[in-house]
């Protein structure tokens, strides 16, 4: 390879041949939003997952060469996942939804594979070996502020980056690297201007005016990562939404124009075909023994909560449906539970089912 400059090139194209959209490189230091973060941290608005809040993790985000020693860039990658099929389709009475995003295979095994196909190219390229540490959702890196860094997308009012003209139904990937890429443009634009639509459809009031989370009032952060009982309070609010939430992505404009713009039904897709309905029967699924449950998922991202978190968000949607016919099957799984969230969920359905408070 005759330049940085031209690997570079070389790494974006492969990039694109793999599948990844968009793909963008930034200096590695300093760490941009890291203050946010800390604050963000500090108001508590990570919820219990205290493993963001450690002194360690703390460190890496806020430096890269932390994680790798001599890290120079940071390069930023996107991958388009399926958008939901029927954003405005009211939910089958039992049945519960899906976020988009867990339409097909984990997507973590499939970057990473595509990743590791990147690393191997890059090593190719280049006469000194160079030195790399990927990660796809799973590493103590502030992706999306690198992302923007990179020129990939914009910061949207519901925190996911937004690229032009795609939207933000798209994982974010990042690779590590000693090598001094040149780098691309930021993105200074705010494309979000005076809309507020993603924050009057939050059914809990948790996009924050600073372009973050509250991640305790999360719909996808309740239904996903919280492994305790959800508030009475809160409980209503899940609505129908059975593993994460995509409210504030389907009213957005930038999402709604992509869609008219570059459909990907019937499309070549990298992230392969849809392994998992949008709709899922609660009726069904509150009756199955942990084996097929766990098989009935098995390797997509439902198994994150496992048995316990599936179980707890299919009783609470059940109770917010009033769905009679499962009622006998939510008496039956709490009479047989001894696990006080799955206790919780069901009493508490069963009282909406028969109009108790």
């Amino acid at each position: 390879m005759n330049s940085l400059s031209d690997l570079t090139q070389a790494v974006k194209l492969k990039a694109h041949q793999l599948g990844f959209s968009k793909i963008g490189v930034s200096p590695s230091h300093p760490t941009p939003q890291m203050t946010i973060f800390h604050n963000w941290i500090e108001a508590g608005y990570h919820a219990d997952m205290d493993y963001l809040a450690r002194p360690d993790t703390l460190a890496k985000r806020a430096d890269p060469a932390v994680i790798l020693p001599g890290c120079q860039r940071v390069i930023s990658l996107a991958m388009p996942y399926h958008p939901p099929r029927a954003e405005e389709m009211e939910t089958p009475h039992g049945h519960g939804r899906v976020a988009a995003y867990a339409f097909t295979h984990d997507y973590h095994d499939i970057i990473w594979d595509k990743l590791a196909q990147l690393e191997a190219f890059i090593h190719t390229q280049t006469t000194n070996q160079a030195q790399l540490k990927t990660y796809a959702d799973t590493g103590p890196i502030l992706e999306r502020s690198f992302a923007v860094q990179a020129g990939i997308g914009f910061p949207g009012k519901n925190t996911c980056v937004i690229i032009p003209g795609a939207g933000s139904y798209h994982f974010l990937a990042v690779i590590l690297t000693d090598q001094p890429l040149p780098v691309d443009t930021p993105f200074t634009r705010d494309l979000c201007g005076s809309c507020q639509r993603c924050i009057e459809a939050c059914p809990t009031g948790c996009i924050l005016p600073d372009r973050t989370i509250d991640a305790g009032r999360c719909i996808s952060y309740l239904t996903i990562e919280n492994k305790g009982i959800i508030t009475d309070q809160l409980k209503p609010h899940i609505g129908s939404w059975f593993f994460g939430c995509d409210i504030c992505q389907m009213v957005c404009p930038h999402n709604k124009l992509a869609a008219k713009r570059s459909p990907i039904a019937g499309k070549y897709h990298p992230l392969g075909k849809r392994q998992n309905s949008e709709f899922i029967n609660l009726i069904k699924l509150i009756s199955w023994d942990e084996e097929t449950l766990l098989n009935a998922f098995n390797g997509t991202a439902l198994t994150r909560p496992k048995r316990r978190g599936l179980l707890r968000n299919a009783a609470i949607v059940l109770g917010n449906q009033r769905c009679q016919d499962a009622l006998s099957g939510l008496e039956s799984l709490r009479d047989q539970e001894t696990d006080p969230v799955i206790q919780d969920a069901c009493q508490w359905a069963i009282g909406q089912i028969q109009g108790k408070q």
